[in-house]
């Protein structure tokens, strides 16, 4: 009697436990699919903020640099920088319009290429405790114009250490960042037509 019954409950047992434990197994796999793939993509984004942070340090730097030399024309008379004083655009933009602006030399990337006339390559300074692995391999650039009334225009352009810029200046590939300031003598103000002077 005894193996009779154990015999009937063995018939009824339909064998749930199986496709749930390959159900379950499906559910976690595909957590884990997303879980990597989530690592990767912020992982990726991590590596674009870093590239980003370098090439806006690079400019930033050129921009600083750039300042002194613009300075060192007016105040020196290129003394200190002779080589890169001349190498600022001697056209004077006369206009504080977007349209005077715009047609800078900063405006044309054959100006941005390797070697152009008016380019400043900013070499940054490491001391001996930087790796060499951790310093720029682009090297940060920049181009300063006169402006009426003894001001400069001083466009600079940081680059990521894996960018590459074609012979034209346009760039191909990696991080790049521009920054523009117009550096015054003097405390600008407002003229009556709301023009600087």
């Amino acid at each position: 009697m005894q193996s009779h019954i154990s015999s009937i409950r063995h018939r009824d047992q339909r064998g749930v436990v199986l496709p749930m434990a390959l159900i379950m197994l499906v559910i976690i796999s595909f957590a884990g699919l997303l879980a990597a793939k989530n690592s990767a993509t912020y992982e990726q984004f991590s590596s674009n903020m870093r590239t980003n942070q370098v090439s806006r340090v690079a400019a930033e730097d050129a921009l600083r640099q750039c300042e002194r030399v613009a300075k060192d024309s007016i105040d020196n008379g290129g003394a200190t920088f002779p080589t890169e004083v001349g190498k600022i655009v001697a056209t004077v933009i006369a206009a504080d319009t977007d349209t005077a602006i715009k047609a800078g030399a900063w405006n044309t990337k054959a100006n941005w290429a390797p070697g152009a006339a008016n380019l400043i390559t900013i070499t940054p300074q490491f001391d001996s405790t930087v790796k060499s692995n951790a310093r720029l391999k682009n090297n940060p650039t920049c181009i300063i114009q006169a402006m009426s009334n003894s001001r400069f225009l001083v466009t600079t352009r940081g680059l990521s250490s894996d960018a590459k810029v074609a012979a034209n200046g346009t760039l191909t590939t990696g991080s790049e960042v521009w920054l523009q300031a117009i550096l015054s003598p003097t405390i600008p103000v407002l003229s009556a037509n709301n023009g600087v002077e």
